[in-house]
């Protein structure tokens, strides 16, 4: 008795997300089974006139809304799991439920709800922000209209993308299929029949979706970060309703497990939810559980809660101040009253959807951390899509994807009074993040000095010069400023030229024991390179001087590489020269080879590929894109997958 009672603790100790989305989802399958007897009851009862058309029209919305979370879970693969000869039928119980939406196709939808997970809350990149909002009211008029958005997009945004063109030849068999239904109907003189049951029920399910799919699950759609982009909310029997969408975090964090699972692995996985600061809520408070905060109230998702260091969020823009002719600087709105948190030199990565592309770059904040803003500093750069859209096009309540902080160029107000000397030293836009260290240090260190040298093109390039004035009114005594200009100017009797060696030791000469100071350094490379190279001939300890670099978003090649033979499903073949420690995805990318994928993480799936020949491995031990079973059958996703020898892989899924 003893022993089994050991072994069941230790199975349930060991289970995880993956035990529960493995072999054939029967509960899937009889809902299925259920909803086509549903209708075919409907359709009988209607066509004998034993049904009045506004009780027809409330069942059919029942059943579409049903329907739904079968071509859903259809959709993520979810039926057959790694069940092979599943596969078809799962494609078939798909397809079969989304003709009575009209005008859904299920290869379209399961595609671009791909996107929906792999940049959920972004404004620019995830399709179902279309039902997004701070008030129910806003979400209510655009709610019942998403699957129009969804075509929208298709012919708009998506119009080039890889992985929605491949759906077009399905989409075209499944519109030839439900125009000829509704022309056959309209024909018999079944046309009320048709909007009652058929066309109004449409619109309604598609608004009870749309909110529990997206605005109850995520507003206010500002959080992007993995725990904190959806919400799981609470209260007895509300599982049945929903049909486990409550549990939302489960189908985002592991979109591969059963729907009528989530609660399992929500009880399963809680700790980790809390740790994490996952928004979980109820739906009353006060009647169901007071421990938990209210529908909608967790600051977890009003405001930043990263517990990883790096948030990512969707901003408005408060403020836009032009500081020169080709510079910007862009300040946000907080969330909740509560801003990005960061130390002074760090950065934030911010990104736009232009020219058919999400562009990412990294910007330096200006502002102190005390301030309580997030306020970045732009430079526009000739051929920079990005800066030239933030330079000339952004407007005040625009929204962003904000990212970070970043980086190591930190300003430690606390080891730094061991030196009573604070020399920055920034050439053009590198001032940004000087400007923050510049601003902490002087509130922050009482009895620090702090000389700024900032080298500029001219008088007119100089960016916050009306910010670096008032630190001089306000620490007379404490900061001081060596200008220096490749440009000489009328009335200017200071440094010209560039910043040299020479010119930068008699600079430095106005402190009698520089090599007792800290050095923050950020500028172009060139001047960087100077600047360094000075102050290792001045002997100073290389523990004292701080440079500034942007890290690197894909890996430089280590280790082996090797050769990746590609074949994607349009027939075009690519060989790739991949190292070890990167993924065929980064490489491809890097290539202009367009992979269809979405995620880039291992979430969603949408970039497997079949092992033809070839050893590799993962990047990451949490794929919840690929499961166990379909690892065994050879399958990898491209975003994860690192060659260990020679590799042949095919796009998609080889049936066996």
């Amino acid at each position: 008795m003893n022993a089994k009672v050991s072994a069941t603790m230790i199975t349930q100790q060991t289970m995880d997300w993956s035990d529960y989305s493995t072999g054939i989802a029967w509960g899937t399958v009889t809902l299925f089974i259920g909803v086509i007897v549903g209708y075919i009851g409907l359709i009988t009862a209607i066509y004998m006139q034993v049904m009045s058309l506004p009780v027809g029209m409330f069942i059919a919305t029942l059943l579409v809304y049903l329907g739904f979370t079968v071509a859903h879970e259809a959709g993520h693969g979810n039926i057959a799991h790694e069940v092979t000869w599943m596969k078809p039928l799962e494609r078939f119980m798909g397809w079969s439920l989304t003709i009575p939406f009209l005008i859904l196709p299920f290869g379209l939808f399961a595609k671009i709800h791909d996107y929906h997970h792999a940049f959920t809350n972004e404004p620019d990149r995830d399709p179902d922000h279309w039902v997004s909002g701070n008030t129910w009211l806003k979400a209510s008029f655009r709610a019942p209209t998403l699957a129009l958005s969804y075509l929208y997009l298709t012919a708009t945004r998506f119009k080039d993308d890889p992985v929605i063109t491949q759906t077009h030849k399905s989409s075209l068999a499944y519109y030839a299929v439900t125009l000829s239904i509704i022309v056959g109907l309209i024909w018999s003189g079944y046309g009320l029949e048709l909007l009652m049951v058929g066309i109004i029920p449409v619109f309604l399910a598609s608004y009870v979706l749309g909110m529990l799919f997206d605005w109850i699950p995520h507003k206010p759609t500002r959080q992007q970060s993995r725990y904190q982009n959806t919400r799981s909310y609470l209260f007895p029997g509300l599982k049945y309703l929903t049909l486990g969408q409550n549990y939302h975090h489960i189908h985002h964090l592991y979109p591969r497990v059963s729907w009528y699972n989530y609660e399992r692995v929500f009880n399963l996985i809680r700790p980790e939810l809390e740790a994490k600061n996952a928004p979980i809520e109820t739906l009353f408070s006060n009647t169901f559980s007071k421990k938990l905060p209210g529908f909608g109230k967790s600051i977890n998702a009003l405001e930043p809660s990263s517990v990883d260091g790096a948030h990512k969020l969707t901003l408005h823009v408060e403020s836009i101040q032009r500081e020169t002719s080709e510079s910007v600087a862009i300040t946000f709105e907080n969330l909740n009253e509560k801003n990005l948190p960061f130390k002074a030199g760090q950065y934030v990565t911010v990104t736009k959807y232009l020219n058919g592309e999400a562009v990412t770059r990294c910007y330096s904040i200006f502002e102190s951390p005390s301030a309580g803003k997030l306020s970045i500093g732009v430079k526009w750069v000739k051929n920079g899509l990005l800066s030239s859209y933030l330079n000339n096009e952004l407007a005040v309540g625009d929204e962003l994807t904000v990212a970070g902080p970043f980086g190591h160029f930190i300003y430690d107000p606390v080891t730094a009074k061991t030196s009573k000397l604070l020399t920055l030293i920034a050439g053009g836009s590198g001032i940004t993040p000087i400007l923050s260290i510049a601003k902490t240090a002087l509130a922050m260190n009482s009895e620090g000095e702090v000389h700024l040298i900032y080298a500029n093109r001219s008088i007119i390039d100089v960016m916050f010069l009306r910010q670096i004035n008032e630190l001089s009114f306000e620490y007379p005594e404490r900061f001081s400023i060596t200008y220096i200009y490749q440009k000489n100017h009328t009335g200017w009797n200071g440094e010209t030229g560039y910043l040299n060696e020479e010119k930068l030791i008699n600079m430095l000469a106005i402190h009698s024991e520089p090599e007792d100071a800290q050095y923050y350094i950020c500028g172009p490379d060139i001047m960087k390179n100077i600047v360094v190279s000075t102050l290792q001939n001045l002997n100073i300890r290389s523990e004292h001087i701080f440079i500034e670099e942007f890290s690197q978003s894909t890996p430089k090649p280590e280790g082996s590489i090797h050769k990746v033979s590609i074949v994607l499903a349009n027939g075009s073949t690519y060989d790739l020269d991949v190292a070890e420690n990167q993924t065929v995805l980064q490489v491809a990318t890097q290539e202009g080879v367009k992979i269809p994928h979405a995620c880039g993480v291992g979430q969603c799936g949408c970039c497997m590929m079949q092992v033809t020949e070839g050893v590799s491995e993962l990047a990451s031990d949490e794929t919840p894109g690929l499961l166990p079973g379909e690892q065994v059958r050879g399958l990898t996703l491209a975003c994860q997958c690192r060659p260990k020898s020679a590799l042949s892989l095919i796009e998609g899924v080889i049936n066996e």
